[in-house]
């Protein structure tokens, strides 16, 4: 069967697929969607990024990236990007005000970039930070791949991407309580136990 949770034999594709791409990013978390778009969307509602809030964002970007910051109803602040193509850091510190709540750093063309001081300074001004790795599966820095160094990433594996399934996408992080967030955010609005069953008795998770 093709569903996750209900048929009569169970062959656990997606949940392989989970496990496989959590191992070779270097993380302990990793959630199939249905497309890269769709992974920027669920990462950003686990974060609770919502109306009002400012995120930024490399200024060279795949419209998704943006798309996604505004459907949430948040605002799209964009950064200047360094000799890298990626952003730069310090134009990010320049741009962060009260209102800012996450940092969203886009790796075009498999370019990591300065994110470990974007990490750094998100760590000292208390902002999550999302790495879309749309275009940077598989790119590493120094030993670590890209979508080990911030809170969230995603991928896409659309037919243009440099691992593909003609669609789909994937969202990936260390941390178990976004895990379970995103998990709501992509399913019917609660997380599920070891059983596949909803869990509807923790508001903190209830996201619909």
């Amino acid at each position: 069967t093709l569903f996750r949770y209900y048929g009569l034999n169970l062959q656990n594709e997606v949940a392989q697929l989970e496990s496989e791409f959590a191992s070779y990013i270097g993380v302990r978390y990793a959630l199939a969607v249905s497309s890269g778009t769709g992974a920027l969307q669920v990462a950003l509602g686990a974060l609770g990024i919502g109306p009002g809030d400012e995120v930024l964002v490399s200024g060279y970007f795949w419209v998704s990236t943006v798309g996604a910051i505004v459907r949430s109803g948040a605002i799209p602040v964009l950064v200047d990007c360094d000799e890298t193509f990626d952003m730069d850091p310090d134009d990010a510190a320049r741009k962060i005000t009260p209102r800012t709540r996450a940092i969203l750093v886009v790796h075009m063309g498999g370019v990591i970039g300065h994110i470990r001081e974007i990490v750094s300074l998100a760590r000292q001004r208390g902002l999550a930070v999302v790495e879309d790795c749309a275009q940077a599966a598989g790119a590493t820095q120094n030993g670590v791949k890209s979508g080990a160094f911030g809170d969230l990433a995603i991928f896409s594996f659309q037919m243009n991407k440099h691992m593909t399934s003609g669609e789909g996408g994937m969202v990936v992080t260390n941390d178990e309580h976004l895990y379970r967030r995103a998990f709501a955010v992509h399913d019917l609005g609660y997380p599920r136990n070891d059983a596949g069953r909803l869990v509807m008795d923790d508001p903190s998770m209830q996201l619909w």
